[in-house]
């Protein structure tokens, strides 16, 4: 888990330059972290960064900024490990929080069936019937095209309550930033009816990380979702990739697919 993490899109330098235009400025903002008043914190709203990156706080910078505090969110346990090992504190205050959503993939798509409990198997197997039931022809594709960016904002402003309304200008500016780097992209199921469904991924040579996701509302109940994740499971584990990580947020559909819960955690150091 520690590589999956520190070789997520999240650590990179030109994420965190890219979030940090959607998210609280901050004083002092450094490769890796900010600056606030005399507390480090992360670069980024949790709202907008899954994982963090690791470093060494160097002390010439806790004493030239006056630091009397550390404030991070979303570190898993062993980022945990490795600042109270290599800073000096007066008290340290560990909180669980946010939950992620892992998948390991095994080598064959046979073997992921079989790693399913009986009674998730079974219900994939039923939604995957009632898509192909009412849909003549689906493809899973993937882009980076201006149409399908399109198809996915419209998506997901069309979704109900906070989903939809988190998608501002603003935010849609952010995602466009984000589609033009390398390693983003968007897999969607193009059917005889129109794209049914978007998943917005970031790619690199170990794994899949499902950042956020679309879906045409009119066709909920044939479950457009679920088959595209599927469906990226299956060239995933074609790609012999290691896994899914289909991120923040403990939604039903991700324990459905197989996913596993990875306990994220805030950590207050007074120093």
């Amino acid at each position: 888990m520690k590589k999956q993490v520190l070789e997520s899109p999240f650590t990179k330098k030109e994420f965190l330059d890219l979030v940090d235009q959607v998210s609280e400025s901050h004083d002092i903002k450094h490769d890796d972290f900010a600056i606030s008043k005399t507390s480090i914190v992360n670069i980024g709203s949790r709202e907008f960064v899954d994982y963090r990156p690791s470093f060494v706080l160097k002390k010439e910078i806790l004493e030239n900024s006056k630091i009397n505090s550390i404030n991070f969110d979303s570190l898993h346990f062993f980022q945990i490990q490795d600042i109270a090992k290599s800073t000096r504190f007066k008290s340290l205050k560990v909180k669980k929080t946010d939950i992620s959503v892992n998948l390991t993939l095994p080598e064959t798509y046979k073997d992921y069936l079989q790693n399913l409990t009986k009674k998730k198997r079974h219900e994939l197997n039923r939604k995957k019937r009632k898509f192909v039931d009412q849909i003549e022809s689906f493809e899973l594709k993937e882009s980076k095209d201006q149409d399908i960016f399109d198809i996915f904002i419209l998506q997901h402003r069309d979704s109900k309550g906070e989903k939809g309304k988190f998608m501002t200008q603003e935010v849609e500016s952010y995602f466009k930033n984000l589609l033009s780097m390398d390693g983003w992209k968007i897999y969607y199921i193009d059917t005889n009816k129109g794209v049914l469904s978007t998943a917005f991924c970031y790619e690199n040579k170990i794994g899949c990380y499902l950042y956020n996701s679309s879906r045409n509302n009119e066709f909920n109940s044939v479950n457009p979702g679920i088959v595209l994740n599927d469906l990226i499971i299956q060239l995933l584990i074609e790609k012999k990739y290691s896994f899914f990580d289909f991120l923040k947020g403990t939604e039903r559909y991700k324990y459905d697919l197989g996913g596993k819960s990875v306990q994220l955690y805030d950590l207050i150091m007074n120093i």
